[in-house]
């Protein structure tokens, strides 16, 4: 099967996982290198870094089935904001949902 990257914030990644490129902290030096399996003690240290999201390999089902996930969630928000309009307080505040749920937040 092909291996894909994909970005997942800290709090979704699990015990086993393979980092897909070096994980640097802030002045650039290598905390872990790419393709090192992730522990659950190695986890909790790279939270102590303030990193918030890693690069990490897949497997091309899992990314085909988060897309499919995604496209479920944002069907879900146009169907919240189906009456909302086009005010600019509910186009703002759905751009900030859907930023969220594609894990763009800011």
């Amino acid at each position: 099967m092909n291996r894909h990257y994909r970005y997942l914030p800290l709090s979704k990644v699990t015990p086993g996982t393979v980092l897909a490129d070096d994980l640097l902290d802030k002045v650039g030096h290598v905390l872990l290198p790419a393709g090192t399996t992730l522990t659950e003690r190695m986890l909790q240290a790279i939270a102590h870094h303030d990193i918030h999201q890693l690069t990490v390999e897949g497997e091309a089902g899992a990314v085909h089935e988060e897309l499919e996930d995604l496209a479920t969630k944002l069907s879900r928000i146009e169907k919240i904001f189906r009456q909302a309009g086009d005010t600019e307080p509910a186009s703002i505040l759905k751009s900030y949902v859907i930023d969220y749920r594609k894990g763009e937040a800011r």
